[in-house]
Formats: structure tokens, sequence, C-alpha cells
């Protein structure tokens, strides 16, 4: 793949000894991996810019997504870099949609009066009929998305010097958290790391079939009921009820003896001001989910792990340079 010429290439996001937040805790070990820190402040950036570059290099003049906002926002700014147009749909009761960056960056919006799930569907027909690449998760082209977010893995494993025994991550479809535990079973096979961490997903109680499905103790995904599903504000990033990786991400917590938990939007509001107020960094409450449900599997524990939690988004507002 060729190389985007106008800045560096996403990741390299920092890896944070948490000792303030521990001592608030009383955690032994807490490392944040802040994905917050690159450009358009999301994990997205490391797949939209893969999807970017593949997509020129294929041939097409146009990026489609269908999103809740942040993806969308990261698609569109590396649409921009890379001299693409880009279309984004929408749902119309989504308030976290970052339009107006989208808009900026000459994206062409498409407000949809479906949830998620189905503007997903109707972004792949889309796709198809006007020739357009299809970035949306679940897409022909979604197999680069694991290849995104495997990077995480490798770095995880650069900057600690070696794999931690716990990571948490957030979970809505379930990529960045099948896509960091590949990463770390590929590492482990070629001899740079002895060991896989356990995972722990978290999402919101206001349902995901990843976390009800582990929680059933059952090894197939079942997807929710769409009246199932209660969405908010805060738990947009995480709310499904039909994931698209969802049993990739479901496998990957069995596979590590992981473990998978649902957070209120409560305590996602409450720990992201928890680590604001010890570390200085600003965080999307659903990023915060990960934090959450760290803290209650170690509880549960009843010992202090070594635990990295992976913070997805930034809590300021990133805007277009």
């Amino acid at each position: 793949m060729e190389e985007l010429s106008e800045e560096e290439p996403p990741g390299s996001t920092p890896l944070i000894r948490a000792r303030n937040l521990e001592k608030a805790l009383k955690q032994k070990k807490f490392f944040i991996k802040f994905e917050g820190a690159s450009r358009t402040g999301t994990q997205k950036d490391r797949i939209s810019a893969l999807h970017a570059i593949r997509a020129r290099e294929l041939g097409y003049d146009t990026l489609a997504v269908a999103t809740c906002g942040n993806y969308g926002a990261s698609v569109s700014y590396y649409a921009k870099i890379m001299g693409l147009k880009s279309v984004a749909a929408i749902p119309e009761s989504y308030s976290n949609s970052r339009t107006e960056e989208m808009v900026v960056n000459g994206t062409e919006i498409i407000n949809v009066p479906y949830k998620y799930e189905e503007a997903v569907g109707m972004m792949k027909d889309l796709a198809n009929d006007n020739a357009w690449y299809n970035c949306s998760p679940g897409s022909e082209n979604s197999h680069i998305d694991m290849l995104g977010y495997e990077k995480i893995a490798e770095e995880i494993v650069s900057q600690l010097g070696h794999a931690p025994q716990m990571l948490s991550v957030p979970v809505g479809n379930g990529t960045t958290l099948s896509g960091i535990y590949r990463g770390f079973v590929k590492l482990k096979s070629a001899g740079f790391t002895d060991r896989v961490p356990r995972f722990i997903g978290a999402s919101t109680a206001g349902g995901n079939p990843i976390i009800s499905t582990w929680k059933k103790h059952e090894r197939k995904i079942v997807d929710l009921k769409p009246m199932a599903i209660h969405e908010s504000s805060l738990n947009e990033p995480l709310v499904s009820y039909k994931a698209m990786d969802g049993q990739a991400a479901l496998d990957s917590i069995y596979n590590s003896h992981g473990f998978g938990e649902y957070v209120t939007d409560y305590e996602m509001t409450y720990y992201s001001r928890i680590i604001e107020n010890t570390e200085g960094i600003s965080t999307l409450p659903a990023s915060a989910s990960a934090l959450v449900a760290a803290s209650h599997v170690l509880s549960k524990l009843g010992h202090n792990a070594e635990c990295v939690i992976v913070i997805t988004g930034s809590g300021k507002k990133w805007t277009v340079q």
C-alpha cells in the first residue's frame, strides 16, 4: 500500500502508566493505551487510513460509510487527505454525529430514519449501485479492519516489553477487540511474546449481543431483538442488536479465557471523570467503559493483575485542521 503523503501514518499512540488511577482505584498496574491521541481522536484512524489508501489503489473515487459519528469523521478526514470524495449515512436519532467536521471535509451526508444496523445495509446497496468503496463494518472490505487493529497489539508489546496479563476494550461491533486479539495471537506464534492477554469486552447495559451471549455461556453469537436495546447519547458507540464482528469478538473472549461486562451510562460518565481527574486524559464515556469493566472483573477475581485499558476515543471536541 502507498504511503499517506500529508502526515505520518496513524498509530503509535501512547501507552501511559496510570499511577494516579491505580491509587484512586486501589489497583496494582494499570496502563492506558490512549487511542484518543490519534489525528481525529479515535482508534478508527487506523482503519480509515488503510481503506482510503486501498480505495485509491483500486481506482475508486469515493469512500462510503455508515456511521454513528467517530468513524465517519475519521473516514471523512482520510478521504480528503487522499483526494477522495466521501459519503456518510447517519441515523437521524444519533447525537454524536460529528457532522460538522464531515461537512468541512466535503462529505455528502445522508440522514436516514433507521437504526445503525439498517444504515449499514442501506450503504452496502448504495455503494454497489454507485461504484463506491464501502468501508462500513461487515462489508466486503472489512478484512482491512483486522489488519489495522492488529497494530495495537504490536505497539503494546513494543511499548510495554511484553504482553500484559489482561486487556480491556470497549465493544460495539467487536471489530477492535477481535483485531487486537488476532494481533497478540500472531505475536505469540512468531515468538515475540509468550502469552495472549485475557480479554475483557466492555459494553453498555443498553444491549450488546457479544456480552449478552457470553453471559449466557453460549459459544455462538445470538443477535438481540431491535426492541430489546436502549440507546442513549452516551452508549451510542456500544449499543447494538447485531454486532458485525460479533462472533470473532466472542471467540476472542472465550479463547483468551476472558470476560464480558455490561456497564451503565452512569458508570461510564463517572469513570471518564476519574480518568480526567487522575491522569488528565479526556475521554468519551463510552471509551471509559473499558476501565469500568476492568475494575468489575479485577474486583471479582480478587487480585491485582497488570491490565491495559484501551481508551478508544478522546472526549475533546476534535475539528479538522
